[in-house]
């Protein structure tokens, strides 16, 4: 029994090669800082989005940024709509102490733009404060009028939410320890 757990554990996240005592997110900024100034002009709207989801501005700020038909993945819910992307970003907000996103860096090909950002976001587990950082990229695309109509995010969720979850938390880091022996 233990073993098809850790052998289910071991297919369903991903695997880092450093020290399982070492903060994946400080090691991962750490080989990729480059102290590189940002042209954010055109993501404007989608850096306001994120600035505060706990805000009774973020409809507005949401219905600025993205188109009402959209495709909407980070890796915990996919959605197809403006409206439903309110909803859950209000209720990402609110269960959140705070959230703070930050833009690392930049990439444009053709009409697709990679924004490579470290998410950092406070909640309470049992009453219990956490700090969440994680890594991660927006892949997004922009209709003729500017507003978002992809966004498809990819980020490492075992390290930068799941951890922190009681069972689970201690799951990932049992696997960890295991794996990097």
């Amino acid at each position: 029994m233990i073993k098809t757990i850790f052998f289910f554990v071991l297919a369903m996240f991903p695997f880092h090669c450093i020290n399982a005592e070492q903060d994946d997110v400080d090691h991962y900024l750490s080989a990729t800082e480059n102290g590189k100034v940002l042209d954010l002009e055109k993501l404007q709207s989608f850096v306001e989005v994120f600035e505060n989801l706990d805000d009774e501005m973020l409809e507005q700020r949401i219905q600025t940024a993205y188109a009402e038909d959209i495709y909407f993945n980070d890796t915990l819910i996919t959605l197809y709509n403006r409206d439903a992307l309110i909803e859950y970003l209000k209720t990402t907000g609110e269960k959140a102490n705070f959230v703070k996103t930050t833009i690392l860096d930049v990439a444009q090909s053709n009409d697709d733009m990679y924004v490579k950002w470290l998410l950092e976001m406070e909640f309470e587990v049992f009453g219990k404060k956490r700090l969440s950082r994680s890594v991660g990229m927006s892949h997004l695309r922009f209709d003729e009028d500017g507003k978002i109509y992809l966004q498809q995010d990819f980020w490492d969720s075992a390290s930068g939410l799941y951890r922190h979850m009681p069972v689970v938390g201690g799951l990932i880091s049992w696997v960890k320890k295991r794996i990097h022996r």
